[in-house]
């Protein structure tokens, strides 16, 4: 078990801090800091305003983590990468409580060696410590079933304040997914742990670690933030068309063929092959399905909470001593099918422009690493067993996510624009503090790393003939065409230029569409007292009038 946390320590932990802000860590990471800076740990901020799309613990465990390394990415990340660590345990420990040892071991191996496990574990948001909560809550519940009067009170406690934790990281979501859970197992198992005594001190404890919090803000604000996050984040979430709508009820299935490799190949025959007396799992991966499938915006890592469940399917699965035919025929070709899959790798990774990649060194042991893995991916298949099978699978996609980790995330937020964008940015406003960046278009996310880097937040707008025209100071950020559009305007004065690729590059939508370099120009409307605009200036004249065929003057 040991060896299972360190190689996953080792996988999400391998430079951390380097890799793109993804996603939406640029809420909690900003929201974090803001309260280790303003010190009100109470209200969330998003931009210097109050800010309740979520519960405040995410913010409260990244604010600890900047205090206590400093205020990077890195130290937000932590909080996933712990939370991470702590569920292969907990899916360790499930899976032993229902199959045995052997069975444990393996489901958190499979965890640990899974898509969306890897790439969210390294990322600065809320879902990864859910599913920790949420899993803790089924295992402490599952556990008061053989536990004697006193230790019963204990866990049912503990699985109290596990609901209450999980509803300060997400809200009802973290009392309905592992509800389900807990209702799969008591009736398979015909167990009810829950005496008076138990029930009153869960009950208490996940009122008073769950809404605390809430009753707090209400002192302070009223009731408008409760009915915000209740009304706006949750039930419009669930009913509305406000985030990722029009999505088909499908899309789950289908996102986790995707996010769940290698393993989601394996999951089918898998769960088809659970003994009778032990498909709990099943109906509780089924009844989280459901309203997540039903919910109008659907995203694919709200998977996250359903991977424990999966995981020790298919780990009792290759915990079997024998296979039949068909196992064996579904999984060889699984493996070969990844094995060939993984070549897709390199080939899109070469389509990135020179200059977004890695050195030539990185990028052949990339290539070495992937044809490594597919050999060995191609040989399990060739001489099928369960335990050579787990290993190559297993071992083929940490390798390959571990080379794309350490060497080609850096690579990509190295290459692309954002830093130099908000380092731009910051020097402008310090000689003109007023000024606002603005833009219409953003393919390359800078206005994450403009926040925060600079603690500036831009705005979305598209009227930028207005903007290039204010009296008002502002920068702004164009693309090619735009600046070809504004590039005469009266007073317009051009900042820098950068290069970037969308993105969306780094998705699987984005690996099969065209990958174009895309000009960025970043311009002031007003003049400056700063040197290092000075010493452009000049050198542009001098470039203009060499060009010209003229003199250039001093």
């Amino acid at each position: 078990m040991a060896a299972v946390v360190a190689a996953a320590a080792a996988l999400l932990l391998t430079a951390l801090g380097a890799a793109p802000i993804e996603r939406a860590e640029i809420y909690f990471v900003d929201g974090a800091r803001a309260m280790v800076e303003t010190g009100d740990f109470l209200v969330p901020r998003y931009r210097g305003e109050p800010f309740f799309d979520k519960p405040p613990l995410t913010y409260w465990l990244m604010a600890a983590a900047f205090r206590a390394f400093g205020v990077h990415l890195g130290a937000a990340r932590l909080v996933p990468v712990v939370a991470g660590l702590l569920l292969i345990v907990v899916t360790a420990a499930l899976g032993r409580r229902l199959f045995g040892e052997p069975v444990g071991l393996r489901s958190a191996a499979v965890l640990a060696s899974t898509l969306l496990f890897m790439s969210f574990g390294r990322v600065a948001m809320s879902d990864m410590l859910l599913a920790l909560l949420s899993t803790t809550a089924v295992v402490c519940g599952l556990a008061a079933c053989d536990a004697r009067a006193m230790r019963r009170d204990l866990l049912l406690t503990a699985a109290g304040a596990a609901l209450g934790l999980g509803f300060l990281t997400k809200g009802p979501v973290a009392l309905l997914l592992p509800g389900f859970g807990l209702y799969a197992f008591l009736r398979e198992r015909r167990c009810w742990p829950f005496t008076w005594r138990g029930s009153l001190l869960a009950a208490t404890a996940a009122a008073a670690l769950g809404l605390g919090w809430f009753a707090a803000v209400y002192q302070r604000l009223g009731a408008g933030p409760l009915e915000y996050f209740f009304l706006r984040e949750n039930l419009e979430r669930f009913a509305g068309e406000t985030y990722d709508s029009g999505r088909s009820p499908l899309f789950y299935p289908l996102a986790y063929l995707a996010v769940g490799l290698p393993w989601s190949l394996v999951f089918p025959v898998a769960a088809a092959r659970l003994p009778r007396g032990q498909r709990g799992l099943l109906l509780w991966t089924f009844l989280m399905l459901v309203p997540l499938s039903l919910a109008r915006g659907k995203i694919d890592y709200y998977l996250l909470p359903l991977l424990p469940a999966a995981s020790i399917v298919i780990g009792q699965f290759f915990a079997r001593a024998t296979w039949d035919r068909a196992d064996r025929a579904w999984v060889r070709t699984a493996a070969a099918a990844f094995g060939i899959g993984l070549l897709l790798v390199p080939l899109a990774v070469a389509r990135l422009p020179q200059a977004w990649k890695p050195g030539a060194a990185a990028q052949v042991l990339l290539v070495m690493v992937i044809a490594a893995s597919t050999l060995v991916s191609l040989a399990a298949a060739l001489r099928p067993s369960p335990g050579r099978l787990f290993v190559a699978l297993a071992g083929s996609a940490a390798a390959a996510f571990l080379i794309l980790a350490a060497a080609f995330l850096p690579a990509f937020r190295a290459g692309q624009p954002n830093a130099a964008v908000a380092a731009d940015v910051a020097r402008e406003r310090r000689y003109r503090p007023e000024a606002t960046l603005v833009l219409c278009s953003d393919p390359a996310r800078v206005q994450r790393d403009v926040l925060f880097l600079t603690r500036h937040g831009a705005h979305d707008r598209c009227d930028l003939w207005a903007h290039a025209a204010s009296p008002l100071p502002f920068l702004l950020l164009l693309h090619a065409e735009e600046h070809r559009a504004l590039v005469e305007a009266p007073g317009l004065r051009e900042v820098a230029r950068y290069t970037a690729v969308p993105a969306t590059a780094l998705t699987f939508a984005g690996l099969r569409a065209p990958m174009p370099v895309v000009p960025l120009a970043l311009m002031a409307n007003y003049s400056t007292s700063d040197p290092v605009a000075e010493i452009k200036r000049r050198r542009d004249r001098k470039h203009a009038l060499r060009s010209s065929g003229g003199e250039a003057d001093e």
